[in-house]
């Protein structure tokens, strides 16, 4: 890499990012601190009177750890790009029956899309953005473009939610907590320089919306479709459902089954007639378990892997690794065969990674099972 540059720290005010912007400037970086605002209540919010964690705080600890820091902070707001180009794309793929993840679209799009462009407009195209996240990028020889590894901390690892990132975008960014051991170094460093956040807890729920119960958030966006829930194996109804797009493969919870002697999963979701199938426990395994499935829409961050090529294949962030081999491309339908595993919904999220699981090799949309 050349000479350390100036970098923009985007700061949510949580304990991460902080301490990513405190470890760039006891490395001697000019930092930057950046706030984004990307969902505006009085503009995005049906229900003005919903319940949700309240944004303030977090701009409030971010002012107070860039002012302990001597650096200067920017607040951009970007909610009608995340509007425009995350939820309401992810509505219209959750009213066709897909479940994807928006976190994932919102770091290719806004973080490191829209601020990213932002920012160097604003402070120059030689600056670089560093965020919070826990991941690594590694420089090999002479290559211009860095790759995605799994960071020390693996058991914090978020490459899953990076995997869609360009290698242009990459060769942009620094992730600080690549090397941190743990979380809870994270918290001593930030607590030994007294930052108001060190022990806050890290945010959950959709990028930027926060802490919310995300059936009831989601159906006031949704048209309710009600329909039958139906056991698949004698197609007997046994009770009523809101919408086939509120629901994933294998969920249990929210089911309305009652009076079964077993407990019953979705297995199958018909958007066309609004159906939802499931099947008992004991038939998991017929048809909830595949070892095959189709992934389309890839974005491979360097090289595309060949036909025979044996990979590591995630279908979710909390997942486990599983072995993998890329069986055939045709017309950018990925075939792959794989472990035994629970399948994915269609629309999630398929990551890639090498045969020893330590770099991320790109993701795409897992679209059906094999079995």
């Amino acid at each position: 890499m050349p000479l350390k540059p100036r970098v923009v720290v985007a700061m949510s005010g949580g304990v991460d990012s902080s301490v990513a912007a405190l470890l760039l400037k006891q490395q001697g970086y000019e930092v930057f601190g950046a706030y984004m605002i990307n969902w505006d209540k009085q503009l995005n919010e049906l229900d003005l009177n919903a319940e949700c964690e309240s944004k303030s705080q977090d701009l409030a600890d971010a002012r107070a750890v860039a002012k302990i820091l001597d650096i200067p902070l920017t607040v951009y707001n970007f909610s009608c790009e995340y509007w425009d180009q995350i939820f309401c794309p992810f509505m219209a793929f959750l009213q066709k029956n897909c479940l994807g993840n928006p976190d994932v679209f919102c770091n290719t799009r806004i973080k490191f899309g829209v601020f990213l462009r932002r920012v160097k407009k604003d402070f120059g195209e030689d600056v670089k953005v560093a965020s919070g996240h826990y991941a690594r990028l590694v420089w090999e020889g002479d290559n211009d473009f860095p790759f995605l590894e799994v960071p020390k901390n693996v058991k914090k690892d978020q490459t899953y939610f990076l995997s869609r990132l360009t290698k242009a975008q990459l060769r942009e960014i620094i992730f600080p907590l690549s090397e941190v051991e743990s979380k809870e170094e994270v918290r001593k460093m930030a607590r030994e320089n007294n930052f108001p956040n060190w022990n806050k807890k890290g945010s959950k729920g959709m990028c930027f919306i926060g802490k919310r119960k995300f059936g009831n958030f989601i159906m006031k966006y949704l048209e309710k479709e009600y329909g039958f829930v139906v056991d698949i194996e004698d197609n007997r109804k046994l009770g009523i459902h809101m919408g086939v797009q509120m629901y994933s493969l294998n969920q249990r919870k929210g089911v309305n089954v009652s009076g079964e002697s077993e407990k019953y999963y979705v297995c199958k979701k018909d958007a066309e007639t609004s159906t939802l199938y499931v099947c008992r426990e004991s038939q998991r395994e017929k048809y909830l378990v595949s070892s095959g499935c189709i992934v389309h829409l890839i974005i491979w961050i360097h090289d595309e892997p060949r036909t025979g090529d044996i990979l590591c294949m995630k279908f979710k962030y909390t997942g486990k690794f599983i072995k993998g081999k890329l069986e055939s491309v045709n017309e950018c339908m990925y075939r792959f065969s794989h472990e035994p595993v629970l399948i994915p919904s269609p629309g999630q999220f398929a990551v890639f990674y090498s045969r020893d699981g330590t770099r991320c090799l790109g993701a795409g949309l897992y679209k059906e099972a094999i079995f």
